[in-house]
């Protein structure tokens, strides 16, 4: 990877062997790492270097000195996700699917189960920072009615105002507005969000969702722009410009 500013990754770990394996790898590719072992340490570190990406492990050991200082992953990735849209990538030792659609819901742009292989915690994080980061060919700003989604600069205005979408988030409402009335199945929209990796569960499309409506809707209860079919899957609604 060759760039004259370097691509800045936070990553936490309470493992220090876990810490300089990804570190060096990472190094290796180019990227500049910055790393934390502890949930309330890799907050303070992300408020101040503000990284292009988080790698977070889920579970810490307790403080020993106060339990204000313990911040497991999860609640590190809800506090992130509160204060911005920085993508993250969660690490765990348990590959439950509960956990995983825990960690999907509350906005994780992957999720990656130890033991893994290093060549491909590395392909996972380029993957998600081509996502995030670079328009794809042949995509086009989309202009209708009352929305407009630029992938080049990866944003979503609503009635002229900035909607602030994650980047998987953004990949499902750019894939269901590209065919408008269109039906997608969840599995069509795994393959669009979260393209090359399949750990995501359809459950996890729906959380997704829920939250878009949220961001996105005037009344998330009565939708009018993402449309659930039911017993087959969602569709996107709006007149073009």
């Amino acid at each position: 990877m060759t760039t004259t500013t370097k691509t800045r990754i936070l990553l936490v770990d309470d493992d220090q062997k876990v810490l300089r394996e990804i570190r060096s790898h990472l190094e290796k590719l180019g990227y500049e790492v910055a790393s934390a072992e502890d949930g309330f340490s890799a907050l303070k570190l992300a408020q101040s270097i503000s990284p292009d990406l988080v790698v977070l492990d889920i579970n810490f050991p307790e403080s020993p000195t106060s339990q204000k200082l313990t911040v497991d992953g999860i609640e590190v990735l809800r506090r992130l996700r509160e204060s911005g849209s920085v993508p993250v990538l969660m690490l765990s030792a348990t590959n439950i699917s509960a956990v995983k659609v825990m960690a999907l819901s509350i906005g994780a742009d992957d999720y990656v189960s130890k033991p893994f292989d290093i060549q491909e915690l590395g392909a996972r994080i380029e993957a998600i920072l081509r996502r995030t980061g670079q328009e794809e060919p042949g995509e086009r700003v989309l202009s209708f009615r009352r929305l407009r989604m630029d992938p080049g600069e990866r944003r979503v205005w609503k009635d002229g105002e900035p909607v602030d979408l994650t980047g998987i988030e953004f990949d499902i409402v750019y894939a269901l507005a590209r065919r408008p009335e269109h039906v997608f199945t969840r599995e069509k929209l795994i393959e669009h969000a979260w393209k090359d990796n399949s750990f995501c569960v359809p459950k996890a499309v729906d959380v997704h969702i829920g939250h878009i409506r949220k961001k996105l809707e005037d009344d998330a209860a009565r939708p009018a722009f993402i449309v659930t079919v039911r017993g087959t899957g969602y569709r996107f609604e709006d007149a073009s410009a």
